[in-house]
């Protein structure tokens, strides 16, 4: 059985295999999933690239223990419903946490619940100082988890090649 990096009562992140490509796959070939992300990122979908972006996942982890893309496995059946992510934003080295589940799972309190457990491991565990967020401004849902997990907007930013709004929470804005 593979580490649990972080877990809550419904759900757990650990760190990606191989045998996870099939399931990314998947999740990126949902049109719903992808609504909001750059033209590069939705048309870029196969499984090979798929297979990439795992690789890249698991030298990540080596490259910066602590930090991470991770699946997100409902206890429920051990079921992959997507990702959860702590890692470098795009070229700086602000820390940036993400989320990308599978529609059926929307809704459910699944991305809250994860996201208060990463901020916490990420204040706690990782020793991180601040913790920032950006989605496409139209990405409501995406953008009432951060106000739910205590992230407040900053600013209208630019990052993979796409407007977003910046939203960020310092450790002493936690809890």
């Amino acid at each position: 059985m593979q580490k649990r990096v972080v877990e809550t009562e419904r759900l757990y992140l650990r760190e990606f295999t191989p045998e996870d490509v099939p399931q990314l796959f998947e999740l990126h070939s949902d049109l719903q999933v992808m609504k909001f992300l750059p033209a590069s990122e939705r048309e870029n979908v196969s499984l090979e690239r798929s297979a990439v972006i795992v690789e890249e996942c698991i030298r990540y982890y080596s490259q910066k223990p602590g930090l991470g893309v991770w699946p997100t496995i409902l206890k429920d059946g051990d079921k992959f419903i997507g990702w959860t992510l702590l890692k470098n934003l795009e070229d700086t080295e602000e820390i940036e946490i993400g989320y990308r589940y599978f529609p059926q799972f929307w809704g459910m309190g699944f991305c809250t619940e994860i996201s208060l457990a990463v901020i916490a491991y990420g204040f706690d565990d990782v020793g991180l100082k601040r913790i920032v967020g950006i989605s496409h401004p139209q990405n409501k849902g995406s953008l009432r988890v951060f106000e739910k997990i205590g992230l407040k907007y900053e600013k209208n930013a630019h990052y993979y090649g796409m407007d977003v709004l910046y939203y960020a929470l310092n450790r002493e804005g936690f809890r």
